[in-house]
């Protein structure tokens, strides 16, 4: 595939843009009912619990912007396993990841129709719940074909609708909490067991999986080495510290009982009344919104990515590669992700698949993790075979001695923390892993094994022969 095609990528995300991705890429509909199983699970040491577990993700989240340092196209996870384990572990990523980040958008149009429903029940019947699925599908598709600025513009004002409520409901939660009780009973907060810990990371984890939404859409970033390690360090962080607040707020005003409805709209219901209540249910549907969208701008651009490795060969390919002449987006990458998550949320078909999305997403994780390590090897090696180079002619001439100081600059910059963070990254990758069911283990096996399956029948000899 020609590489006209990627320098006609408008470069639309900026910081705040990426930071955006970032946060709406994590913040969906998991935070509204995260509160009460978290509660349930650790009682009052469930806030405490985000910050511990949120310090360990960071491990994975910055061995993402150090790969979006060394790769800047635009693919992502695409991107690092070709770069790290050839076509066929690329193909097999970008298959996988796709059918989760896909997954992930047919169940989450499911998730904001029944939030709406509690407004507008019509939405929940079903001729009603069919049409606003196909609606909600148009929706996203135009706004991202009409232009990367278009669809970042809409991310813009839906990730203000869904901050503000979320900022209203700390400030004044925490305005009418009686502090004096609050902190009495947390300085008596026993730590869980380790099993019981165990269950509630997971959930934590869990509430942290979709930050490497910014990093799909790398090529379409303004100044990428700098824009995505940062967005991702602070909004990472930011969002951590976040669901800190939510939580110990949670537990000290509506505690262990078991809400009626989801939990944050229990919460503003107690602080604000039905008013409350209702305006955070409506958030909830603005807050599932804004997830859609950064999902469905980063998930197109993975069959994009893939064509343009020739990694979807033939017309189908040239087709995905293909850039919109006028509105600069891969319309039809966007067009058919849109049929195809629509077509799933319309048939319930993405329950089946959704066994395995979050398997499938961690073991993403964790290759990615794999190729920053051998990255980082390779280039401390490539440093020290020419260190020796510049050192020997360094004996000749002056010259020589600042070419050395030059190529020994970047393998010292790879410091023995920087090469500890991937290995911890790694262990909390295969710890979560393990945590994962036998179900979700045999849906992602049989993924990878239709992949495979899909790889040598498009690149076996004989094929690979009669199109040349």
């Amino acid at each position: 595939m020609s590489s006209e095609n990627k320098s006609l990528l408008t470069k639309g995300i900026g910081g705040i843009g990426a930071a955006l991705l970032v946060l709406n890429g994590l913040i969906g509909a998991g935070i509204f009912a995260l509160p009460a199983k978290m509660a349930a699970e650790l009682g009052a040491f469930s806030p405490y619990i985000f910050l511990i577990f949120g310090a360990l993700m960071l491990a994975i989240v910055w061995c993402f912007g150090q790969l979006a340092v060394r790769y800047q196209e635009t693919g992502g996870p695409v991107i690092y396993a070709q770069k790290g384990f050839g076509n066929a572990a690329a193909f097999q990523t970008g298959f996988v990841y796709y059918l989760a980040r896909a997954t992930a958008i047919a169940a989450n149009m499911h998730v904001l129709l029944l939030y709406a429903g509690y407004v507008w029940p019509e939405l929940n019947t079903g001729a009603g719940k069919s049409f606003a699925i196909l609606g909600l599908t148009t929706a996203l598709i135009v706004v991202n074909i009409v232009g990367l600025k278009a669809a970042m513009r809409s991310l813009d004002t839906i990730s203000v609708l869904k901050l503000v409520p979320f900022v209203a409901l700390i400030v004044v939660g925490y305005w009418q909490l009686d502090f004096s009780t609050a902190l009495t009973s947390s300085s008596a907060t026993v730590v869980p067991a380790f099993d019981t810990i165990s269950a509630g990371a997971l959930l934590t984890l869990y509430a942290f999986i979709g930050f490497e939404t910014v990093v799909v859409t790398s090529g379409e970033t303004d100044s990428p080495k700098k824009t995505i390690p940062r967005a991702l360090m602070l909004t990472v962080s930011g969002i951590a510290i976040f669901y800190f607040f939510v939580q110990w707020l949670y537990w000290h005003t509506v505690g262990p009982a078991k809400p009626d409805s989801a939990p944050l709209i229990a919460l503003a219901n107690v602080i604000f009344g039905e008013t409350g209540a209702l305006i955070m249910t409506l958030t909830a549907v603005v807050s599932v919104a804004g997830n859609l969208l950064a999902n469905m701008i980063s998930t197109s651009r993975l069959t994009f990515s893939m064509a343009q490795q020739s990694l979807i060969p033939g017309r189908l390919g040239h087709k995905l590669g293909e850039i919109h002449s006028t509105f600069a987006t891969p319309a039809v990458s966007i067009t058919i992700l849109g049929i195809f998550a629509g077509t799933m949320a319309l048939s319930g078909s993405f329950v089946w698949l959704a066994i395995s999305s979050v398997l499938a997403r961690l073991v993403v994780y964790a290759m990615c993790v794999v190729v920053l390590i051998k990255a980082q090897r390779t280039f401390l090696r490539r440093g020290s075979s020419q260190g020796e180079s510049s050192q020997s002619s360094s004996l000749s001439n002056e010259h020589g001695r600042n070419s050395d100081l030059t190529s020994a600059a970047p393998t010292n910059a790879i410091t023995p923390l920087k090469r500890l963070i991937p290995f911890a990254a790694l262990a909390v990758c295969a710890w979560s892993i393990a945590q994962s069911s036998t179900n979700a283990w045999l849906f992602l096996l049989g993924e990878l094994a239709v992949g495979a399956l899909l790889y040598f029948a498009i690149f076996s000899p004989s094929n690979t022969k009669s199109k040349g």
